[in-house]
């Protein structure tokens, strides 16, 4: 709540212009007992305190006005010490009061005879009239309460947006800049001094804003940039005008940091997918080599060609080498080249500017590139990518930069590019099929992952890996398969690699009651497939036990102790497996 201290100078022109029309003297008091106001004629000394015992402290104790009509008639007078010193001869206090709580008191004093009878003859439209002149103070007071509320509101607001990741720039309806917030100014080192009262023309000259601040219309998520100086910010504007009333009173702009924007992709870019070498499942030979290969470049910022059958995982060791880099905290975004049609695989690419084409959303759209700065573009099926964007992104690999679809700015990237496919590359570019350059750049690093059938041992892993995965998800208990269905699926030469494995535990788990896995719980076509593996050969000694050796590996793995175990199984000696793998040639 404002007190009259809170308006003392105020307070006293008023008391002075009082004392000037009606020639008497004024004092007032707040509640407190504090001089507010003195026209200093009724006393020979300076009033430097209100006591409770003068007639002023009376009326603001009972909130009632009192009437002096001299000195001699009234209790406070005759009591008071000062009453030698003091020149009064009649008075008129009335309390200074708002919202039933007396905020102090004003008291007219006649110090001649004369003016004791204006006073006391016209006592009573003097009383109005100090009545008046006490709402005069409490309008005052009000205009100062709500002067200190727009001032705190102001405050909070300000903090406000201070407080927010966006950048705010506020404008008056002729487009001035009034408010600029500290995200604004701090990115650009320039205090909020240097922005107002600037157009904002100077700033941004767009057509958007044009129709912002000329025909009030409102656009969002429009990707720009503000240079000044030798900083630019890149941001993603929107802008919508004010109305107060119905009348236009200025616009209001905000900015998203695109490196916020990065960041909030990468949230909600399937980050609960990041995984580990670890989390790649197999210890065979083959396997490992590919992991280390993988760890070795992980930190590399060359491109990487992951080649591989199928269902071989070329995904994950996509995710691996991601998450495993100094990118790992930035977006891992991902593309299939074969699944977009060709008409739309451009615009995911590299995205387009507001109505660069038929359907083109509103404000336009971020590509993938883009969406990955500062992180990884996983480019899967690269292979079908058609040959006239194979130049565009050819063109994205040297420059490191990207134009959208409608738009001459280039944006600067800071993106890791992985690529792969399960076509063969070289083949397509002699073909000429897929271009020669874009594969020399795309290739720098080729990881090639091996098929299944070439991961001795790890199949049994594998099984054993998606059962309990499955028996989690399914709430079922299933303990293991059955031996035979184990032999068989051992034998299989899984065409579809790790996937197809994963699809077949999967039916096998839904399909089964039992704690083991039968063989009728197998699908149809692996049936059918080991049963044609199953025909009558006839073949040499030196053949069956090739082959026998061959499988043990791929069942026990061609590790040091995948060879004691498969020796073991074999019925032989491990200086003998050595010896026959060396004869037949079994690395």
């Amino acid at each position: 709540m404002v007190k009259l201290l809170d308006i003392k100078d105020l307070v006293q022109k008023i008391a002075e212009a009082i004392s000037s029309v009606l020639d008497m003297d004024v004092i007032i008091s707040d509640c407190e007992y504090n001089k507010i106001a003195d026209t200093k004629k009724h006393y020979d000394l300076e009033v430097t305190t209100i006591k409770d015992t003068y007639v002023l402290g009376k009326v603001i104790r009972t909130g009632k006005a009192v009437v002096v009509e001299g000195k001699e008639y009234e209790e406070q007078c005759i009591k008071c010490e000062g009453k030698d010193k003091c020149n009064l001869q009649a008075m008129i206090c009335i309390p200074i009061q708002f919202r039933k709580k007396t905020l102090g008191a004003i008291a007219l004093i006649a110090i001649t005879e004369e003016t004791r009878d204006d006073l006391l003859k016209n006592r009573k439209n003097l009383i109005e009239y100090m009545n008046r002149m006490a709402e005069l103070i409490i309008g005052k007071v009000m205009e100062q309460e709500a002067s200190n509320n727009l001032e705190i509101v102001k405050n909070q607001m300000v903090h406000i947006m201070n407080s927010i990741d966006e950048g705010i720039i506020t404008l008056d309806e002729t487009g001035e800049i009034l408010y600029v917030n500290s995200v604004i100014y701090n990115f650009f080192s320039y205090d909020e001094d240097y922005f107002k009262g600037k157009m904002i023309r100077e700033i941004l000259l767009e057509p958007y804003i044009e129709k912002l601040v000329d025909e009030n219309t409102s656009f969002s998520n429009i990707e720009t940039s503000i240079k000044l100086g030798r900083r630019e910010f890149h941001a993603l504007l929107s802008g919508k005008p004010m109305k107060i009333g119905g009348k236009s009173s200025g616009a209001i702009l905000t900015f998203r940091n695109m490196s916020d924007v990065y960041n909030v992709v990468n949230k909600v870019s399937l980050n609960d997918l990041s995984i580990s070498f670890d989390s790649i499942i197999g210890n065979s030979s083959e396997v490992e080599r590919v992991k280390e290969t993988a760890k070795r470049v992980a930190n590399s910022n060359s491109t990487v060609l992951i080649l591989g059958e199928s269902g071989t995982g070329k995904e994950l060791f996509a995710r691996a080498i991601h998450y495993n880099s100094n990118r790992k905290d930035n977006p891992f975004i991902t593309l299939n080249c074969a699944a977009i049609p060709e008409s739309l695989l451009e615009s995911e690419l590299f995205g387009y500017e507001e109505g660069s084409f038929t359907g083109a959303v509103k404000g336009g759209k971020m590509g993938k590139f883009q969406l990955a700065q500062g992180g990884t573009v996983f480019l899967d099926e690269i292979g079908d990518m058609p040959l006239h964007l194979q130049t565009k992104l050819l063109r994205v690999l040297q420059e490191k930069t990207v134009e959208k679809i409608g738009s001459s700015k280039s944006i600067p990237l800071d993106v890791r590019v992985i690529a792969a496919t399960n076509k063969k590359l070289d083949n397509m570019v002699e073909d000429r099929e897929f271009r020669g350059d874009l594969y020399y750049r795309l290739s720098v690093i080729p990881i090639n992952i091996p098929p299944l059938r070439n991961r001795l041992g790890d199949v049994k892993i594998l099984l054993d890996y998606f059962l309990a995965q499955y028996n989690k998800r399914l709430g079922k208990n299933i303990k293991g398969f059955e031996r035979d269905v184990e032999d068989q699926l051992l034998m299989y030469e899984w065409p579809g690699n790790v996937r197809e494995l994963e699809n077949i535990v999967e039916y096998a788990v839904n399909m089964e009651k039992s704690k083991y896995i039968k063989m009728e719980n197998i699908p149809q076509r692996i049936k059918k497939n080991m049963n044609e593996k199953e025909a009558i050969i006839i073949t040499t000694i030196d053949s069956l036990e090739k082959k026998a050796i061959y499988d043990a590996l791929r069942v026990y793995g061609n590790n040091y102790e995948g060879k004691i175990n498969a020796a073991e199984a074999l019925g032989i000696g491990t200086a003998t497996l050595y010896r026959k793998m060396k004869k037949y040639e079994i690395k």
